[in-house]
């Protein structure tokens, strides 16, 4: 009886489709999975700019300025206390690498121990992006029980590391009357160009850029208006 068969061709050749096929098909798989990959990192990223967001938020606009706190011996003698908001404009080459330092009016956050009542309500708290290995930085947040002679450092201070995405930290000041910002505020240089920019600004904008380990960025950006009874006329973005 003669029994009827694949050829070698027609096997070569099934064998060619199904390869061609399970290629698309594996291809369409891992494009899948990849997206799917960076749609989970851009979530966590946007979960992480959320959070450090609101504290952001909320110590910015606890920020309180202790005029008699703020003595100096004469109009250019910038060696005395500060109060309010102190902001510096820093780079780390290309990038923006800014530091905040304020007073704020809440209850504080790392001295959880103590008992509310001894809690001293006005606390000094400074965010910073800090260089702890090589090329490794983390985003922190400094906290100081009792507010002393600097405001911005304190034998008695707690960092936190509140990230290690943080790539960029930029901020900028608006001063009363004026639509266009500046890069510091309440520093020697500053001062010595607009009076007025010392205590707690009209608003501040502030941008946050995160990176992952994979390269997947996210970048966040918001605006606060310090001082509500600013007037009408005020504009600014």
């Amino acid at each position: 009886m003669k029994k009827n068969g694949f050829t070698l061709l027609e096997l070569l050749l099934t064998l060619s489709i199904f390869a061609a096929i399970m290629g698309l098909l594996m291809n369409v798989f891992f494009q899948f999975k990849d997206q799917s990959n960076r749609f989970g990192s851009t979530l966590d990223l946007r979960q992480e700019a959320r959070i450090l967001e609101l504290l952001l938020r909320q110590d910015l606009q606890s920020a309180v300025y202790l005029k008699s706190w703020d003595k100096k011996s004469s109009e250019y003698d910038f060696d005395g206390r500060q109060s309010g908001i102190v902001g510096i404009d820093e780079q780390n080459g290309d990038i923006d690498s800014d530091q905040i330092h304020l007073h704020v009016n809440r209850p504080a956050r790392f001295f959880r121990g103590l008992p509310l009542e001894k809690d001293p309500e006005i606390h000094e708290v400074s965010y910073y992006i800090e260089e702890v290995e090589d090329n490794h930085f983390q985003f922190k947040r400094r906290e100081q029980f009792y507010i002393d002679a600097d405001i911005k450092d304190g034998d008695g201070s707690i960092s936190h590391a509140l990230s290690e995405n943080v790539v960029a930290f930029d901020l900028k000041y608006y001063r009363q009357n004026s639509a266009e910002p500046i890069e510091e505020w309440g520093t020697e240089e500053i001062q010595r160009e607009f009076k007025e920019a010392k205590g707690i600004p009209a608003g501040v904008s502030v941008t946050l850029k995160l990176q992952d380990s994979s390269g997947e960025n996210f970048e966040t950006q918001f605006q606060l208006n310090l001082q509500p009874a600013m007037g009408a006329n005020i504009k600014w973005k």
